[in-house]
């Protein structure tokens, strides 16, 4: 099992790209924020689940599904390597949770998921 806080906001898919494939300095930002500050711990191999909790400000405007997609792909950086494949993520659980300016950060939580459970 692996749980991580990242004490940074979330970044949304529509501030991370401009047109179709040019990330923005916002996304290249983030990203290098996110791996600064995400703690080092031993990949997690096989079908996993995840679980979000996006606490963020501006909480009534965002679409949780929005700030996934950048935060999943981070999960599987060569830096970091929290898992090997995000298509091997079959569950996920996201929470977006308000918060006060300054508290903003992203909780994630990844288990092994056993799929003949369903």
């Amino acid at each position: 099992m692996i749980e991580a806080t990242i004490p940074i906001r979330a970044l949304s898919i529509n501030e991370a790209f401009q047109g179709r494939r040019f990330k923005t300095k916002d996304c290249k930002d983030f990203c290098e924020d996110f791996l600064r500050v995400a703690p080092r711990m031993q990949i997690l191999r096989g079908i996993v689940e995840v679980e979000y909790k996006f606490h963020i400000v501006n909480h009534k405007l965002a679409d949780y599904d929005n700030m996934i997609k950048i935060t999943q792909d981070l999960l599987v950086e060569k830096n970091l390597g929290y898992i090997e494949d995000d298509r091997k993520i079959y569950k996920a659980t996201i929470y977006k949770i308000p918060c006060e300016k300054g508290r903003e950060r992203i909780d994630i939580l990844i288990k092994n998921y056993d799929i003949l459970k369903i």
